[in-house]
């Protein structure tokens, strides 16, 4: 258990108050000063979940339990008698920073960002430096409130690389059994998902990987029990549902009768021994599609190919509860720009392509503090269990459409 220090001080400034507060355990140090012009704050603030619920203190200086990230002590002095605000809450507050302030703006100028390290870190190793893993090593070193549950070991790699911006590389079997090691990112290639994901389940070691999890439904579910019978996390990355442009669709269908839909996506080629079939690879659409308009079933589907110009066209037809038609198209080859193309009819209307709603701002980043809150246990069965359930049956569709295709060549 560790001991937060709290220590305030006022003094009168101009026409208002000039507050500062020090903060002092848990490993973090920070003092935050501003003057103000405003009348008190309320004697009892309620904040909204899961942040928890300010309770006055009438100790000028004191110090309290911070038991396993639980407990946020800020000092805010209106009286003679400087008062303790506490801050119960299930889980470090710095994972809602962002709802933290919000609340305390209400009633004060910004704090800023009060930083305190928890008494909670994990472990963690990288698995593939690509371009995803790239990106998880910046996010793991960059200041930011998920990375602070997170500590950086090292990451594993097939080539020699020796170090990535001073993080040493390591090799897979001293990842396995290292007890600092709790957590993989698996960012490699998606045929060796599966055998890294039952290798650190099985040392016993949580697992964040990329999408897709796995390339068959059957091997999924096998994978999942056994991350419940090991009692461990195991998170699939689905950055597209955390992008401006998901965002703007979801409020865009949400209570609209669709009449019928397409979604065309165009790239350059994949490797599919690596990546996997095209309905797998090309998951994140049909993860949209899912996501905005339900569980779907297959009605067709067809695969062209030209292998001499790494040319190929897949073309789902798909369908909703209601018996709506959605088409999936992914297109591939050389050349070929990375680009959506949709359109969706309803009966109150029609969107044809996305407008410029924005750029998607640390998406990888958003996907961390999602997972560190199911480190934390702060994500709710339920949930957990409609992620779950949507995961697999996107892998299952991608699967039906793989033996469709498959059977038609």
């Amino acid at each position: 258990m560790t001991l937060l220090h709290v220590q305030g001080h006022q003094t009168r400034a101009g026409c208002g108050w000039r507050r500062k507060i020090c903060l002092r355990g848990g490993g973090g140090r920070g003092s935050q000063s501003r003057a103000r012009c405003k009348e008190p704050c309320p004697r009892m603030v309620q904040v909204p979940a899961p942040v928890g619920m300010w309770e006055e203190t009438a100790f000028p200086r004191a110090s309290y339990p911070f038991a396993d990230g639980a407990g946020l002590l800020v000092s805010s002095g209106w009286a003679p008698c400087l008062p303790v605000w506490t801050l119960t809450a299930p889980a470090h507050p710095s994972l809602f920073c962002s709802s933290l302030l919000d609340a305390w703006t209400v009633f004060n100028p910004p704090l800023g960002s009060l930083v305190l390290q928890p008494q909670r870190r994990f472990g963690v190793v990288v698995v593939g430096v690509g371009r995803a893993g790239s990106v998880r090593i910046r996010d793991l070193r960059s200041p930011n409130a998920s990375s602070e549950f997170l500590n950086l070991i090292g990451f594993v790699s097939r080539r020699e690389l020796g170090s990535i911006e001073e993080v040493k590389q390591i090799s897979l079997e001293d990842a396995l059994s290292s007890q600092e090691v709790e957590v993989a990112f698996i960012c490699s290639e998606s045929s060796s998902h599966e055998d890294y994901i039952r290798q650190f389940l099985n040392a016993g070691k949580h697992v964040l990987v990329e999408y897709p999890m796995t390339l068959s439904w059957a091997a999924a579910k096998d994978l999942w029990e056994l991350a419940e019978q090991k009692g461990k996390v195991l998170h699939e990355e689905h950055v597209e549902l955390l992008m401006e442009e998901f965002a703007f669709l979801k409020k865009e269908v949400v209570g609209k009768d669709l009449l019928k839909g397409s979604l065309l996506f165009t790239a350059g080629p994949l490797e599919e021994g690596r990546f996997g079939f095209p309905a797998f690879s090309g998951i994140s659409r049909l993860t949209w599609l899912v996501s905005l308009f339900g569980e779907l079933s297959l009605v067709s589907a067809t695969l062209e190919e030209r292998k001499e110009d790494q040319y190929m066209k897949m073309t789902v037809c798909l369908e909703t509860e209601n018996k709506s038609p959605l088409t999936w198209i992914e297109e591939k080859a050389p050349g070929l720009k990375r680009n959506r193309h949709l359109s969706f009819h309803f009966k109150s209307g029609s969107l044809e392509n996305m407008p410029n709603v924005g750029i998607n701002k640390n998406i990888f980043l958003k996907d961390q503090k999602i997972f560190v809150q199911k480190l934390l246990g702060q994500v709710s069965e339920k949930e957990l269990a409609a992620e779950k359930k949507r995961i697999l049956h996107c892998l299952w569709l991608a699967g039906e459409i793989q033996k469709h295709c498959c059977s038609k060549k």
